[in-house]
């Protein structure tokens, strides 16, 4: 009960299934490992082409996994959204929540669609790269697809530095087996520091 709080706070009390029916946000959630929130439109071509992806990666796999999705559509009307979202086998924000649709989309970041972002139990961000994960792994042989501790920038993925609070080290100056040593011990600290407070979210 208490773990599934944060959902109903992050969806609010109810969402729409299949056929437009009404749902309890809390039963509707109950057991998920990890829920997927959908950033879509009927409009949007890249959304036309990942939507049928992630579908049959959720189906196949991902669902059993313990994924549950929920659609957060900009589409312009209710006609579009209910025709969209009568493609997928999973949930959607109620599409008259638009004050909700907007502060989920703020609250996570989305600059563009399709955007497939993930949650734990807790309403804590996994990942909000996840569109690029059903792609590479459509089997979902790596979900949730948790970012690493520790990210080299060098590597061109910086991840959620400008989000979250974050530690940098700048250490192009020095030797390799210095940026070895420098890594290791970041490693140490956010292997000990981030799985022992959940309730936070910090880069390294």
């Amino acid at each position: 009960f208490g773990l599934r709080m944060p959902l109903v706070k992050l969806f609010g009390e109810q969402l729409i299934a299949a056929g437009g029916k009404c749902v309890a946000t809390r039963e509707a959630l109950e057991g998920a490992s990890a829920v997927g929130l959908y950033f879509s439109a009927s409009w949007c071509p890249p959304c036309r082409g990942f939507t049928p992806q992630l579908v049959e990666s959720f189906s196949k796999s991902l669902q059993t996994k313990g994924l549950k999705c929920v659609l957060i559509s900009r589409d312009r009307d209710v006609e579009s959204f209910s025709a969209y979202f009568s493609k997928m086998p999973w949930y959607a924000l109620p599409y008259e929540d638009q004050a909700r649709n907007s502060n989920l989309g703020a609250r996570f970041g989305v600059q563009s669609i399709p955007n497939f972002t993930l949650v734990n139990p807790l309403g804590k961000t996994i990942t909000t790269d996840a569109r690029d994960e059903v792609v590479r792994d459509p089997r979902g042989d790596n979900f949730p697809w948790r970012p690493p501790l520790v990210r080299d920038l060098a590597a061109g993925h910086p991840g959620r530095i400008n989000e979250l609070p974050s530690i940098i080290c700048l250490c192009e100056a020095v030797t390799s087996s210095q940026q070895g040593e420098i890594a290791a011990a970041m490693l140490t600290v956010a292997s000990s520091y981030v799985p022992s407070r959940p309730e936070a979210e910090y880069g390294f």
